[in-house]
């Protein structure tokens, strides 16, 4: 079974099929070990056109997109206590880390004079 996200990636993320459930485990964090690489490289490159005051927005946002990521798949993943439960705060990241990562490449590819992005190249 594939997840969203994973036909986007520039790295070939692991299926998750198992076929055990510490093997699920596994893959699933992989998966978001993928995304994760993945955000970081885009968080670099538009914080590298950033300008000073836009790098500092950008990094404020960042850690707090981070602080809020985690604490909302940690809520929102089921079967707490259970053997799943690694797997679905994974698979969480992963998706909500994808979505991220697209955010953070829309705004290094705004077009000059496009007022919907571009926040961080201004003072």
């Amino acid at each position: 079974m594939l997840v969203a996200g994973a036909a986007e990636s520039a790295e070939k993320r692991p299926e998750f099929d198992g076929p055990s459930q510490p093997d699920m485990n596994r893959q699933a964090a992989a998966r978001y070990a993928i995304a994760d690489r993945e955000l970081n490289a885009a968080y670099r490159k538009l914080a590298a056109a950033a300008s000073p005051d836009g790098k500092a927005r950008l990094r404020a946002a960042q850690r707090a997109w981070i602080a809020f990521r985690d604490l909302d798949c940690e809520a929102r993943a089921g079967s707490r206590g259970g053997s799943f439960h690694p797997a679905a705060v994974s698979l969480c990241l992963e998706g909500v880390t994808d979505d991220r990562t697209r955010t953070l490449q829309a705004e290094l590819d705004c077009e000059e004079g496009d007022m919907g992005c571009g926040g961080v190249s201004q003072d």
